[in-house]
């Protein structure tokens, strides 16, 4: 299930909605809880049916295994213990098919099956293995505040990644707060408007020129236009994604931490992974870059460090040599900013910073969405070299329209946009709510047609 699905909207949220207002107003934090752990396996199991119990087992697990941590004389040796045995289940759903078609060809090019979410659960569970073993929280009260935070619908199948620090306070006490829930429908409003009718509209454009792709196929005007689609469709896809989880966490109580920062406006690399998925990008820095040292051991460490987090972040993404390359070449423009030559980056006009990054950014784009290497080598000259082919992309009206308006919306300076991370009512005026809720019957309507409707970060 997905949460710009119908049965989402007009089953499974209203009864949410209905459970949890009854708990709240039975003053019980323990039935609100309950109530968030029950429709949250109901999300699941909806769409992943036995994987559920996986979930489970996992959530059960890293509970005894923390309150074992906190209690150990060796806590160091019972850390690597639980953390390898999380890491373990990762790679054997999502890498060990992947590793294995090295070995055995016939495997190659074959799709295995893997749990929904699985590496943003498990990011959870060793970020609450390592808090407890750092001794910046307490291991939770009761299996039913870790079974909530760990099962919690909202950020269970595609984040953002939620540590336990940020959420403790609200499993334990949540009170009504009608600005909290105003500022969790609106923000929810928006997640599914950038969703359905932008991030839904481009991937039309970007799905025709990587699927025209090939040598002299491809005009270079539709390759660039290509390529900002899917850097316009991921981008709202991915937020809205995370603006509906920030808005129905808000509407339960339950505060969120942003995961986007309008990224595409970014005049580096290092400011766009300080704006581009926040939660990831501070998990990586919390819990690999500076355990490894990060830039307290020299240069020649710090860019070692910056190249291993980022061949992980890319391999994180998912089992292809893509992502791997993806990673590897952000984390390249994250060395170059640290050498010299990035001292002159930090003195180009602001304009033709933006430009340097979009670029980057762009090209790097390129590699996570093709199929293969080859296929990115391809495109990546298609970019390059100027063709002969006709332009035929610009025929998708809608989403040429849509492209226009997602790039205004991720370029606009923030001075004219509303602040969507304001819980006040004076954040957003009336009209922006109202204009939401315009926009949502329309995307409703649209999910009413059968639109296309997948999220990326899903396959993740």
């Amino acid at each position: 299930m997905i949460f710009t699905s119908l049965s989402f909207i007009f089953l499974l949220l209203p009864l949410f909605l209905a459970l949890d207002i009854s708990a709240r107003s039975a003053n019980s934090g323990t039935l609100r809880n309950a109530a968030m752990l029950f429709v949250s396996l109901v999300f699941y199991t909806w769409g992943e049916a036995a994987n559920v119990f996986l979930l489970l087992a996992l959530g059960v697990g890293n509970y005894v295994a923390a309150t074992h941590l906190n209690r150990s004389k060796n806590p160091r040796a019972c850390m690597a213990l639980f953390v390898a045995a999380n890491l373990a289940v990762l790679i054997g759903f999502k890498y060990a098919h992947w590793l294995l078609s090295f070995i055995l060809p016939a495997l190659d090019g074959k799709k295995a099956s893997m749990p929904l979410g699985i590496s943003f659960f498990t990011f959870h569970a060793i970020s609450y293995l390592a808090d407890v073993y750092r001794r910046h929280i307490q291991p939770a009260k009761t299996p039913l505040d870790f079974l909530t935070y760990f099962c919690m619908f909202p950020h269970l199948v595609a984040g953002p990644i939620v540590r336990y620090a940020q959420v403790q306070d609200d499993l334990s006490a949540r009170g009504p707060d009608k600005a909290l829930f105003s500022f969790g429908l609106y923000r929810f409003l928006v997640g599914l408007n950038k969703k359905v009718i932008i991030a839904n509209s481009v991937a039309v454009m970007a799905d025709s020129a990587f699927s025209m792709s090939g040598p002299g196929n491809l005009h270079f005007f539709d390759a660039w236009l290509g390529i900002a689609a899917y850097a316009i469709q991921i981008y709202f896809d991915f937020s809205g994604y995370s603006d509906m989880a920030i808005g129905l966490a808000a509407m339960a109580g339950f505060h969120f931490e942003e995961n986007f920062r309008r990224p595409y406006s970014s005049t580096s690399i290092r400011e766009f992974w300080r704006r581009w998925h926040i939660s990831l990008s501070s998990w990586l820095r919390d819990y690999l870059y500076i355990p490894l040292g990060g830039s307290k051991k020299g240069r020649q460490a710090t860019y070692i460090n910056l190249l291993i987090v980022f061949f992980l972040c890319g391999l994180w993404h998912g089992a292809n040599v893509t992502f791997i390359v993806w990673g590897l070449w952000h984390g390249l423009f994250l060395v170059i900013e640290r050498l010299p030559v990035g001292h002159l980056l930090g003195k180009m006009p602001t304009l033709l910073a933006r430009a340097y990054t979009l670029v980057v950014v762009l090209v790097g784009w390129v590699f996570f969405r093709a199929e293969n290497i080859g296929a990115a080598w391809t495109y990546l000259k298609e970019l390059f070299a100027f063709s002969l082919s006709p332009v035929t992309l610009t025929y998708h009206t809608a989403a040429c329209v849509a492209l226009a308006v997602g790039g205004a919306l991720c370029l606009l300076p923030d001075k004219f946009l509303p602040d969507p991370t304001s819980h006040k009512a004076s954040a957003f005026p009336a009209s922006a709510y109202w204009l939401q809720a315009l926009l949502a019957v329309i995307s409703i309507a649209l999910l009413l047609t059968g639109a296309r409707n997948p999220f990326i970060y899903f396959d993740f």
